[in-house]
């Protein structure tokens, strides 16, 4: 399958077959991830992969939201695998502006002074992992297994189910496995809804 017929075929899958991964084609989804480019290489990213039941069941509880989802995802349970992916502010690339020039440094070496909630300061650890996970979920739809991009969680209360250290982010869980119930695709925008040539517009 190329890749584009593998952006043309995902879906948000919330069906899965009880169906196991063979371990050789997991090893190549999370390989996938791995090769996935970051700002600066810094790679501040860590992914659990779970696979114990009690533990998904216990995820896609706490994959909650309201009003729409207060009891959570089961759907993220009956997956045999479900990737959680957490990320590291200070480790990762942030852009801001120091004295009127642009300037680039980890997270954990921006100046204290740096005011991080105006529109000139970025930091690039939820896109780093927003790349990896793409790639994560093109590599799924070419081995024929369905995902589903979740980030409608209670990030407390992941962080404690799992163990994940304080300074952690949890920014999303990706269901992972076989399915019978591949969505239809959905409305995108056109080419002139989105895209403007040498200028916004």
């Amino acid at each position: 399958m190329s890749v584009l017929n593998a952006i043309k075929k995902r879906g948000s899958v919330r069906s899965y077959k009880p169906d196991s991964i063979p371990e050789d084609v997991l090893d190549r989804l999370l390989d996938a991830m791995r090769l996935a480019p970051s700002g600066g290489n810094q790679q501040s990213y860590k992914f659990i992969v779970v696979q114990d039941q009690k533990i998904k069941a216990k995820l896609a509880e706490a994959c909650r939201w309201t009003p729409g989802a207060p009891k959570g995802h089961a759907f993220i349970a009956e997956a045999p695998v479900a990737i959680v992916a957490c990320c590291s502010e200070k480790g990762a690339i942030s852009r801001f502006y120091r004295e009127g020039k642009m300037t680039l440094a980890p997270g954990r070496d921006v100046p204290i002074e740096i005011d991080r909630s105006t529109a000139g300061y970025l930091n690039l650890a939820e896109i780093d992992v927003a790349i990896a996970i793409d790639h994560l979920i093109l590599a799924a739809t070419e081995a024929g297994l369905g995902t589903c991009w979740v980030a409608a969680l209670d990030e407390l209360e992941v962080k404690k189910l799992l163990s994940v250290p304080e300074d952690m982010r949890v920014l999303v869980v990706v269901p992972i496995g076989y399915t019978d119930s591949w969505p239809e695709p959905r409305p995108r925008k056109s080419h002139e809804e989105i895209f403007c040539q040498d200028r916004y517009g």
